[in-house]
């Protein structure tokens, strides 16, 4: 497992050449990555997150019931008449 020296950079490791791949790759200048940033993506920010909301609010649901029972309970437990009822923190 000795090492065998410096192979090359990443891309360029010296081993046999790859035949057949074809890359492409767009110019920096020709991009718009902001076009329609506006005008289209706000509306499509809310249709996807409104087709969403059925896999969402079940659990945001479940978290907020599961926290307000615990500050509840917490608050009755600590408080004179959890005292009174033989909960002991």
């Amino acid at each position: 497992m000795g090492g065998h020296g410096y192979s090359g950079w990443w891309g360029n490791m010296g081993g046999p050449k790859h035949r057949g791949i074809v890359t492409y790759q767009l110019s920096p200048y020709e991009m718009k990555t902001n076009a329609h940033l506006i005008s289209k993506g706000t509306h499509n920010f809310f249709r996807r997150t409104s087709s969403q909301l059925g896999y969402i609010l079940p659990g945001v649901f479940l978290f907020w019931a599961v926290t307000h029972f615990g500050k509840k309970r917490h608050e009755y437990i600590n408080s004179k008449a959890g005292h009174a009822a033989g909960h002991a923190h």
